[in-house]
Order: structure tokens, then sequence, then C-alpha cells
């Protein structure tokens, strides 16, 4: 049993600040249905001054400082590992071995990250291809866009948002995300991460709330050029729906086929079907494999 001590107060992250909100979400953990700890039932107002802030702002950070500020962000994963991995047990119910294995994953995500951030994006091309080409070269280059929105779900607390964020801060882009209200605790352990690691605050902001307060801001603010979003198929299509002409990035659903060869042995056998169950039924079915 937690005591009230025990139970974290979180706060949203706009513009270097920590937000509150008049109303509070309870995280709970699954295994016993306890209150772990509370976030801010944010509205569209949050959503919408988090998203001007990072319109507003202009990221000046070089290919070699944003490689640093992965990398460390990748040291103090590690650092803190179980720390994090105890909130990603807590919130969302799997056991500490596999919380573990979700922070070494993310480790990985900052360090790849990391190492494609100084490398040139740019392309050049040649005009003298036909008759009528000239003898010269056009070169194109690639800038940030001015807001991205990234809502992640709740079978992978850390993993799902460092996939959405890591890039994000390899191209000098600014991200505002809405974690699920099921597991947003560890998402705010990120954000804090990468300040510590010297992530200008406006790059990277959580806002929390209920999908019906919050989640049409997430999609239909001005200021946001692209959306990203992991979860169901059904909220993927409403996405799509309200997106207009925004760009998105759905990755909806999963179809994970176990394929049995008629080679196995009967132990063989044994073996794939008890590992197609735990595949089925880890983290409530909501695996990518």
């Amino acid at each position: 049993m937690l005591t009230r001590t025990d139970i974290r107060k979180e706060m949203m992250r706009i513009g270097g600040r920590k937000v509150d909100a008049p109303d509070a979400i309870e995280v709970r953990y699954p295994y016993k249905n306890e209150v772990i700890g509370t976030v801010p039932a944010g509205n569209a107002s949050h959503a919408a001054e988090a998203f001007e802030i990072a319109a507003k702002y202009q990221p000046k950070l070089t290919r070699y400082q944003r490689q640093q500020i992965l990398f460390k962000a990748a040291q103090l994963i590690s650092e803190r590992r179980d720390a994090i991995a105890t909130t990603i047990r807590l919130e969302l119910g799997i056991s500490q071995k596999h919380a573990i294995y979700e922070t070494t994953r993310s480790y990985d995500v900052f360090m790849l990250a990391g190492q494609l951030a100084i490398l040139d994006d740019g392309q050049i091309f040649s005009c003298d291809l036909t008759p009528n080409g000239k003898q010269r070269k056009i070169f194109t280059k690639r800038e940030p866009v001015r807001a991205i929105s990234a809502i992640t779900p709740f079978n992978h607390p850390l993993n799902m948002v460092a996939h959405k964020i890591a890039p994000a801060i390899a191209t000098n882009n600014c991200v505002v995300c809405k974690p699920t209200e099921l597991t947003p605790l560890t998402a705010i352990m990120l954000a804090d991460i990468l300040y510590d690691a010297g992530l200008p605050p406006e790059m990277f902001q959580i806002v929390t709330g209920w999908p019906a307060d919050i989640g049409d801001a997430m999609i239909t603010d001005p200021n946001i050029d692209i959306i990203t979003f992991t979860g169901g198929v059904k909220v993927g299509k409403m996405i799509a729906d309200k997106a207009g002409y925004k760009r998105a990035a759905l990755e909806l659903g999963g179809n994970d086929p176990l394929i049995i060869l008629n080679d196995l042995s009967g132990t063989d056998l044994e073996k794939a079907a008890t590992i197609a169950v735990a595949g089925a039924t880890g983290n409530s079915g909501q695996r990518c494999t």
C-alpha cells in the first residue's frame, strides 16, 4: 500500500515552467489499482500556449550541440535506470525486468539519433542532364517546422516518447507531447532528463489532460505542422479527418502473425506456443512484435 507521501504530484512542462490545473488525473498501478501519482487535467488553452511557445522559438543548436544533448540524455537514462524503470513498472504494470529493458532500448534510440544528428541532410543535383539542361547545380536543405504534435500510447511509456522526440532534437525541431493519461509520469521524467542534458525547454513540452478536453487542440492548433500519433485505428482515422492539410504520421494498430513451420519437433512446438501466448498477452496485448 502506497502512503500519501509516496504519491507523486506532477505538473505539465510548458515553456520551462511547471504548470498545474484546477483538476487532477489519477495515475494508477494496474496490478493493484492503487493511485501512484497525479497529473494536471489540462485543457485546450494549455496546449495552445505550448504550441505558441514552440512555434515562436527558433532553435539555433548546432549539429554538434544536438549530438551532445542526445548523448547526454542517453547517459542520464542509463544512470537513472532504476528510478525510471520503477515508474514504468508502477504506471504500466509490467515487471521490473521488462521495465529495465525498456530503458536500455530508449538509450539506444538517443545514441542512434545522436550519431545521425551530425550528418548533413542537404542534397546537390546537377541540372545538365537533358539537352535543355544548364551547366549548373541546385541544392536543397531541410529546415525545422514550426511545431510537432506528439500523442503517445501506454504500452511503452518511455520508448514511444523517445522515438518521437529524439529524431526531432536531431533535426532542431520543437515538440509538444501529450502522453496518454494512463502512463504520463515517465514522459515527464524524460522531459526533465532532456532539460538536464541541456535541451532548451521550448523544444520539448509536456501537456496532460483527458482526450475530450485536450485532444482536438493537439490536432487542430494552427501552429502545428506535423502530427505524430501511435495508437488505435479508430482514433487515428479521427485524427486524419481533422488534421486537414497537416502532415501526419499515424502508427495504428498492429498485425503480427506468428508462422509455425512444419519442421518443428514436439518440444519446439510447445515452446512456440508458450512464446505466442506471452507475446499476445504482454502489455495487455499492446506490443509491436
